[in-house]
């Protein structure tokens, strides 16, 4: 985890970011939360694509296939499946297991067609934006 150690301030803003992305802040937003939910994940995606442990939009597309194809909450659950998965494809890369178990923790707590439908923007936001800073990103965001 030389990332880590090198840059701590990234690193511990990383885990900031990681931390907001709870059920109350991604399943349960309102309008006035909303811009706030996205500007995290705008910051939080770019973070994805940088460094020695980059993770690319590639990685997680076939899991996004599954959200948008869900219709209902329980339709999600296999997912944690297939993030397990690939968390294990990815070993070497600590910060895609600590996406993987972000997003499966969100995915146990998807309940309701709202969270469902929330849950589907939030997934959608980060791999649009991880796709921005994949093609337009300089070295500082």
């Amino acid at each position: 985890m030389s990332e880590q150690n090198g840059d701590k301030s990234a690193y511990e803003r990383e885990k900031e970011l990681r931390s907001k992305l709870t059920d109350t802040f991604v399943l349960d937003y309102t309008p006035e939360t909303y811009q706030a939910m996205i500007d995290t994940v705008k910051e939080y995606s770019g973070i994805l694509v940088s460094g020695k442990y980059a993770i690319t939009t590639t990685q997680l597309r076939n899991i996004y296939t599954s959200v948008k194809k869900a219709k209902k909450p329980k339709e999600l659950l296999p997912l944690q499946v297939r993030l397990a998965y690939l968390a294990g494809r990815n070993e070497s890369n600590p910060r895609f297991k600590a996406l993987a178990d972000t997003l499966s923790l969100l995915i146990r707590k998807v309940k309701t067609e709202t969270q469902l439908e929330h849950f589907t923007e939030f997934f959608t936001a980060l791999i649009a934006y991880q796709k921005y800073h994949e093609k337009f990103s300089s070295k500082k965001h």
